[in-house]
Parts: C-alpha cells; sequence; structure tokens
C-alpha cells in the first residue's frame, strides 16, 4: 500500500487553461454574483489518490499531537481524520485550528501530521486571498481554477463578516452538487445550524485541553455516572436514571465475562469502582447500552485516576463508544488541579493498545510484546489540568489497592 508521509497541504495547487470571462447572472431564488453560479455547477471528481481503493480509507490524521488553538495555550488532540466520504463540521476556534492544521496554516506543537502525499485541499470563503477583486466582487477565475484543480478536501469557510460571501455560503451547502461531492467536505462554522448539521456527519471540536472528532448522531447518548452509588457526593445528574438500570447492568455483566472473563458489576461494587454507562434513549423501549466504564478517581494517597475498565459491545463496535467516553473521563482528569491528579493510568489488553496510543497513553513496561503469553499493558497518560490549584474541586473517594486491565 501507498505510504502515508507528513506534508504541507497547499491551498492553490495548478495552474488552469485561461476561464472565459462570465457576465454577472442572478438566480430567481437569491441574486448570486457569476462565481456563485459556477460553484453550483457538478463538483469535478477529485484526482486518482496511489493506493486509495476506497473512500473510507484516511487520507489525513492526527493522533497523539499537540496544537496551540487560542494564544499559548495548547491543546491535545486525540484523534482526527478524514477520508473522501468526510463530512465535518468544524467549530469554534478549536474547531478552526484543526482546519488551518490541515490546510497548512498552522503548525501543530508536537506530534506529526499523517497526510497521503498527493492530497490537495481547497478552501473556498470569503477570507481567502485572491478572492475577492478590487471592487468587492468574487473573481471568477479564481472559482474555477480551484475546483479545476480536482481537490481531494474542500473547506467551506461560513465567514459571518462578508455580507457578500453569506448567501453564497447558504447555497453552497443547500446545493445537491455539494452533497453528492466525490471528495471530503470540512465546513467551519462558528455554530451547528440546521444546515451545517444536514450536510455533515461528524465534527471538529475541542474543551478542558483536548480537540477531538465525534460523530453528530452521537448527541443524544447519554452518560449515567457512578451508577452503583460509590462516590460520597452527588454526580453529575441531579437524579441518578433507574429505568432500565438493571437490564443494563446485566448486560455490562455479560459484556464483562466475554472480554475479561468476569462479572465487571460485582468486582466495582466489592473494589468501590465508579461504573459509569454510556446508553442510547429508545422511544418506547428501554435504553440502549453503548459502553461501560469503571474507574478509580484519585485519593487516599494516589495522584492518578485509574481506569479499570473500559468495553463496547460487539452489536456496539465502531460507533466512536469508547472513545466519547475516554474524553469525558480525560476531561474529567483535566478538571482536576495537578496535585491532585497528575496521571491517567490504565492496564490495557495488548490488542487495544493502539486505540489507547491514540490519546497519548505510553507503555510504561520493558515487557517483551512478542511473549506469546502476553496480554496486558501498563500505560499512562500525564493529566495537564485546565484548573489552577486554588480553584476548588470535588473530593473523591478512591477503591481497593487493585490496578487490572481495561
Amino acid at each position: 500500500s501507498h505510504a502515508f508521509v507528513c506534508v504541507c497541504v497547499c491551498v492553490s495547487v495548478c495552474a488552469m487553461a485561461p476561464v472565459a470571462e462570465v457576465d454577472e447572472v442572478y438566480s430567481d431564488e437569491l441574486r448570486l454574483p457569476a462565481a456563485a453560479a459556477t460553484m453550483l455547477l457538478p463538483w469535478p471528481v477529485p484526482t486518482p489518490l496511489e493506493g486509495v481503493k476506497s473512500r473510507k480509507r484516511a487520507i489525513f490524521s492526527l493522533e497523539a499531537a499537540n496544537v496551540a488553538v487560542e494564544g499559548d495555550v495548547v491543546s491535545r488532540i486525540s484523534s482526527v481524520r478524514l477520508c473522501l466520504e468526510s463530512r465535518v463540521v468544524a467549530v469554534g476556534a478549536a474547531g478552526r485550528a484543526l482546519v488551518e492544521v490541515l490546510l497548512g496554516d498552522r503548525k501543530l506543537a508536537g506530534g506529526r501530521v499523517q497526510a497521503h502525499d498527493g492530497l490537495r485541499a481547497v478552501r473556498l470563503g470569503a477570507s481567502t486571498a485572491g478572492w475577492m477583486d478590487a471592487d468587492g466582487h468574487f473573481d471568477e477565475a479564481a472559482v474555477v481554477a480551484a475546483l479545476h484543480c480536482r481537490p481531494h478536501v474542500v473547506v467551506l469557510e461560513e465567514g459571518v463578516e462578508s455580507e457578500a460571501w453569506a448567501p453564497i455560503f447558504e447555497r453552497l451547502l443547500a446545493c445537491a452538487e455539494v452533497s453528492v461531492f466525490r471528495g471530503a467536505i470540512v465546513v467551519c462554522a462558528h455554530e451547528e445550524r440546521p444546515a451545517v448539521r444536514s450536510l455533515c456527519t461528524e465534527r471538529w471540536t475541542g474543551a478542558d485541553g483536548w480537540l477531538w472528532q465525534e460523530q453528530l448522531a452521537g448527541d443524544a447518548l447519554e452518560i449515567w455516572e457512578d451508577v452503583l452509588g460509590a462516590l460520597s457526593t452527588k454526580c453529575d445528574k441531579s437524579i441518578r436514571p433507574q429505568e432500565g438500570l438493571d437490564d443494563l447492568l446485566r448486560e455490562c455483566s455479560e459484556v464483562a465475562q466475554h472480554f475479561f472473563s468476569e462479572d465487571s458489576v460485582a468486582k466495582a461494587r466489592a473494589r468501590g469502582w465508579v461504573l459509569s454507562l454510556l446508553v442510547e434513549p429508545l422511544p418506547e423501549e428501554p435504553p440502549r447500552l453503548c459502553a461501560f466504564m469503571c474507574h478509580r478517581p484519585p485519593g487516599h494517597g494516589r495522584n492518578d485516576l485509574h481506569v479499570a475498565r473500559l468495553a463496547v459491545p460487539e452489536t456496539a463496535r465502531r460507533g466512536g463508544y469508547g472513545q466519547r467516553l475516554m474524553h469525558w473521563i480525560l476531561r474529567k482528569a483535566a478538571n482536576l488541579p495537578k496535585s491532585e491528579c497528575a496521571w491517567v493510568s490504565l492496564s490495557s489488553l495488548d490488542t487495544a493498545m493502539p486505540f489507547y496510543e491514540k490519546f497519548g497513553f505510553i507503555d510504561m513496561t520493558c515487557d517483551d510484546m512478542e511473549d506469546p503469553d502476553h496480554f496486558q499493558t501498563w500505560m499512562e497518560l500525564q493529566n495537564v489540568s485546565v484548573v489552577s490549584e486554588a480553584e476548588d474541586t470535588e473530593d473523591e473517594e478512591g477503591g481497593e489497592d487493585d490496578e487490572e486491565s481495561s
């Protein structure tokens, strides 16, 4: 297969033949300059990428990387990827930072970009230099040239500061030619409006010192924290959900037997672990289990948050549920002062190590990974707190002196 290498993606990537002059035209629905009419024509098929036979294969990715989002504040990137069928909304300053990395306008503070060496990305927006002439009209030739280079990724910028661009942007979001484009589309927006969500299926976002990618469909999911009541303090939900909980706990036990050959619910009760569930509420049906996690908060002389178990039912695999729970727990750790939580630790099954490495977890052992009897590895991630030592934080009670695989 073709190697993926670290590259910077140029916005202007090809020279074009002369473009015929186009008079200003208007739509019956919306008065648009000629450039808008040009962009609403069928978009060209992206140029072939050597070694990429599937539109699901990654052509751009970031894992365990760091980038400055605002000023000198550096955020960690867990896992971001684009393939030719991606439809992503990049939200706010966090999303814009990732878009600028994609376009080569912002350098990483750590880690490296993984991109196909033939990748072409272009930006369509009012802020892009050279897209507007001295009279404030869009340069039709520049628009046609950008799309004629047959890019693999097109970034649509909202450009709320430009009244001239706003109607073009809105029309593009609803345009059938855009939705059937054979390459990736990234919409850079200040907020997710219905028109944006109708086009996109994933988002680039960030909070608490982390940047990540997630599916929009997961917005309806709920995290039921501490369903066994291991914490002495009040959990995030003012009323702990109980409807369907017993059935969900039984399913957790069954999933744990499959992956860990144990009843993790019973073990969590015995060891004081905090058991939290990721569930999907269903209309007129019991909630569906998407994933569960057991963790031991810092305390009792320990300054690490330990992830004891994380599992996703076989029927819910490849939905991003494990990643969603990991982001949740890492953000909880980030909101603890450094003196209370300096590390996040776990003992990973060897088969799950690549998943945790995407977040930056490091193998802390010197084990022989080729040993056929080896099956789990101790991993740690340094916690980067987003709160000062002076801020009040909840005191959480921990469990027994026993850490095992997750």
